[in-house]
């Protein structure tokens, strides 16, 4: 059984307000010929509006098909608001935080939150992190990978990294609005190929950027395995100790800096999960399901099971124990008794 780190849904109140007020909030719900209701949301996102994107009975139902006990909810992408007026932005991100809110308020044997911020307004950021962070239903904030040009080494991110450190709130970065979309649209390859290709620019950004110098309590997680990043660190110290002309803002490699990066699982090859653990340590890996979207595997667990070579200690890491290290809270323990998972 485990802990997933990486689980979305449209907050119950979004999915109201894109009914009721769509149009003010960027989102609208339509119906096709086929009588299926679709959603339609910034980032091009338009999706069948199904229970799994924002039913909690059904959110429950699948974790169990999918052997996890818990989870730590995140917004949907989509939903974020930081194409919007700064206070619009922040009426919809405590909006959303709110309903998160209620979702672990009901099941907190099952679930933790992240919230979320306008990212696009320091002050109002920091003020909704500050806010959501003195809630027990919250143990973190979920982010993207960039806001508009800006790439998180930006100074502008400064302050709200600053205050995640002060408040303990760990920060899962999650691409959204990838490099490149308009040649990527073809074959699925904005997600095939963008998602992975921002996290790698997002974990380089922090890493040569000295973010994780300056913040040494900085607790950070990467959505879906750490994207192109572990597969092209060899590319990474090749350039930091081999350019002819330094531009970087750090004085060491990479490889200084694996024990602050945190991945999920969602690498999808057995062996390559192995890999992945060799390279940064079963202590650095979580579970992920990417639910309730397409790309996720079935089973997030499986891979975990299947990964020749590892120990068990290692299968522990990644199903339960590194999740509760990041978020600070043992959830879904209530489903462990004596050494094993019952549910």
């Amino acid at each position: 059984m485990a802990i997933d780190l990486h689980c979305h849904i449209f907050p119950p109140e979004y999915i109201r307000l894109a009914r009721i007020d769509g149009p003010r909030i960027g989102a609208r719900i339509y119906r096709r010929d086929n009588g299926q209701e679709f959603l339609q949301a910034p980032g091009d996102f338009d999706y069948p509006l199904t229970e799994d994107l924002w039913s909690v009975p059904a959110l429950i139902a699948s974790l169990e098909k999918r052997n996890v006990v818990g989870a730590a909810l995140s917004v949907a992408p989509p939903t974020l608001s930081y194409w919007a007026e700064a206070g619009l932005a922040a009426e919809i991100s405590a909006a959303n935080n709110d309903s998160i809110a209620a979702v672990v308020q009901d099941r907190p044997d099952r679930f933790v939150g992240l919230c979320t911020v306008p990212l696009q307004d320091m002050p109002r950021a920091i003020a909704e992190l500050e806010r959501a962070m003195k809630r027990p239903e919250f143990r973190g904030v979920m982010i993207t990978s960039h806001l508009g040009e800006k790439n998180l080494n930006h100074p502008y991110f400064l302050p709200f990294f600053e205050a995640c450190q002060a408040l303990d709130a760990c920060v899962f970065i999650h691409p959204y609005e990838v490099l490149g979309s308009e040649r990527l649209q073809d074959y699925y390859m904005w997600n095939l190929i963008g998602m992975v290709t921002e996290t790698c620019v997002a974990i380089e950004s922090l890493v040569f950027g000295g973010v994780y110098d300056r913040l040494p309590r900085l607790k950070t997680y990467f959505a879906h395995a750490g994207g192109s990043f572990p597969w092209l660190r060899g590319r990474a110290e090749h350039g930091f100790h081999f350019l002819k002309t330094p531009c970087f803002d750090v004085a060491q490699p990479p490889s200084a800096y694996l024990d602050r990066i945190y991945v999920d699982n969602m690498i999808y090859i057995p062996s390559a999960l192995t890999w992945l653990v060799g390279e940064l340590g079963s202590d650095h890996v979580v579970v992920g399901s990417d639910y309730p979207f397409d790309i996720g595997p079935q089973d997030p667990t499986a891979i975990v099971r299947e990964a020749p070579g590892l120990s068990v200690a290692d299968r522990d890491n990644i199903l339960w124990r590194t999740a509760w290290k990041l978020l600070g809270t043992e959830v879904g323990a209530a489903y462990r008794q004596g050494g094993e998972w019952r549910v």
